[in-house]
């Protein structure tokens, strides 16, 4: 092994070595074959200590830290500290994987299926992807009816089916009614009593939006409603699966 890796200050929690056997892989490390060969995606690279090169990669929607030595022949998996136990990888991991995918999955999201609730003008944005079902996304709303009223906040609702066998055609009837808006209210106010009755038009009319919905909602790895996305004070995209709680509702309205 490279001299240096006996110099660093710092331990690598590994959970296993390879060794470079391969080609490279699209201008990486010919090591980086070795993973991606395993299903493994490069989402970014940075600067390590000891001049190693840290790789931040995606399985299967999580993240997971590389570091190649120096002269390119060894990697070790799993998360870098220094001499005081400091986590290095942590921020790397924040700023390259979940913030960048968060920012990507912004993006996605403005050009989903959504239904704006509260003054378009608002200039906090919230997207929830909510299921017709869900307790949970009745009770968000809910407590977000004070800033939605207020004209400070506005949510942007993508409907999804997921929870019951029903959910899809209730969504469907929502995203195809001809007022979406009003359907959704409908629901809302009616949850509790059954909510929205399916309706066969509307809801042949908003399947396929549904449909392209729930594959954004599986492909953006959100497994459970409401599923938030938020900018925080600096700007930065956050995720929050659930019903926050009562403490971070101001922090999702940026208030």
């Amino acid at each position: 092994m490279d001299k240096t890796i006996s110099g660093l200050a710092a331990v690598i929690s590994a959970a296993f070595l390879f060794s470079a056997t391969a080609h490279g892989s699209e201008g990486h490390a010919p090591i980086i074959k070795q993973v991606t060969d395993r299903g493994l995606k490069v989402v970014s690279s940075f600067k390590a200590v000891d001049g190693m090169t840290g790789y931040i990669l995606d399985s299967n929607g999580s993240p997971v830290t590389l570091y190649v030595t120096r002269d390119g022949e060894h990697g070790f998996v799993g998360t870098l500290i220094d001499k005081k136990g400091s986590n290095l990888s942590a921020p790397r991991v924040q700023e390259l994987f979940h913030d960048a995918k968060n920012q990507q999955a912004w993006a996605e999201l403005e050009n989903s299926h959504w239904i704006q609730d509260g003054d378009p003008n608002a200039e906090t944005v919230v997207y929830a992807f909510v299921d017709p079902n869900c307790p949970y996304c009745h009770r968000f709303r809910t407590a977000a009816l004070p800033w939605l009223k207020a004209g400070k906040v506005q949510i942007r609702h993508i409907v999804v089916g997921v929870l019951a066998s029903d959910s899809v055609a209730k969504a469907s009837t929502i995203l195809g009614s001809k007022k979406p808006h009003g359907a959704y209210i409908k629901n809302f106010e009616t949850f509790r009593s059954g909510g929205i009755v399916p309706v066969h038009d509307a809801s042949e009319r908003g399947k396929a939006l549904v449909n392209a919905n729930n594959q954004l909602m599986s492909e953006l790895g959100v497994t459970a409603t409401p599923g938030i996305y938020y900018k925080d004070g600096s700007g930065n995209v956050r995720m929050r699966l659930g019903l926050p709680p009562e403490s971070e509702l101001n922090l999702i309205m940026n208030l």
